[in-house]
């Protein structure tokens, strides 16, 4: 493999030298030449990510993180860590569910068996609305929406690439293969003023919008697969770092 990355860790996976040397054993056979930490599928695990690369981040090459515009929060957090520690970020989820591939529009029907089904009622409306107040920006640089998400995405230094998911939409009329090519033609250098990036987050600030896995406040009494308390070591973990651990819980509605 190029990349072998541990996906969708428990508490174990985080905190295991055991783990993180079978991990580094890979690379040593020569299985791998690179090796990763992946959290997920869904969002959060911010605290336990960070405390991982302070444990293992000289035997990690690459954090695979969301990250958009739309969905800043919470993986921001845990970007300096990884600059730190010298670990690139894979961002994945760069198109938001579709929204900036500006195929995916109100009132279009998804399959019953999409995933992006189970997000709130309303979340391609209010992101559709979101994108239009941001397509200015990518006008003014000769951006599709696509691009822009990129562009915003790659001007945090951590992040190395991006990952947007390539798919036609039932429905839709861009291709994968147009999809793919709107990737490729991505300008190589950063084209955004800081000013820009700062508006781009300010539309798209989404903290607190939903409840987070991995070490959070708002769990309490016996650890699940993907949630557990935010134990005294996640805590020393915030400190840190200066992140409010209390910050990582949903916010009332």
């Amino acid at each position: 493999f190029d990349l072998l990355m541990l996906h969708n860790p428990d508490r174990t996976g985080y905190t295991s030298d055991a783990v993180w040397s079978a991990m580094a054993g890979l690379k040593e056979a020569g299985l791998t030449r690179m090796i990763g930490v992946a959290p997920g599928p869904a969002n959060g695990f911010t605290l336990d990510v960070v405390g991982c690369l302070e444990r293992f981040g000289d035997r990690i090459d690459w954090a695979m993180m969301i990250l958009n515009p739309f969905e800043p929060w919470p993986a921001e957090l845990a970007l300096p860590a990884a600059e730190r520690h010298g670990v690139k970020v894979l961002a994945r989820v760069v198109d938001f569910g579709g929204i900036f591939h500006d195929d995916l529009r109100p009132g279009m029907a998804l399959g019953e068996r999409d995933h992006r089904a189970f997000r709130p009622a309303g979340w391609i409306e209010d992101a559709a609305a979101k994108r239009e107040q941001i397509r200015p920006i990518a006008d003014r640089h000769g951006l599709t929406m696509l691009q822009l998400a990129c562009q915003w995405v790659l001007s945090h230094p951590a992040v190395e690439s991006v990952v947007p998911t390539l798919v036609q939409e039932a429905g839709g009329t861009k291709t994968v293969l147009d999809q793919r090519e709107e990737l490729a033609s991505l300008p190589a250098g950063l084209v955004l003023t800081a000013d820009e990036i700062a508006e781009i987050r300010a539309v798209g600030d989404n903290t607190g919008c939903m409840a987070l896995k991995g070490g959070v406040p708002d769990h309490a009494g016996e650890p699940l697969p993907d949630r557990w308390e935010l134990d005294p070591e996640l805590r020393q973990v915030a400190e840190r770092w200066r992140i409010d651990a209390h910050g990582l819980q949903r916010s009332p509605a």
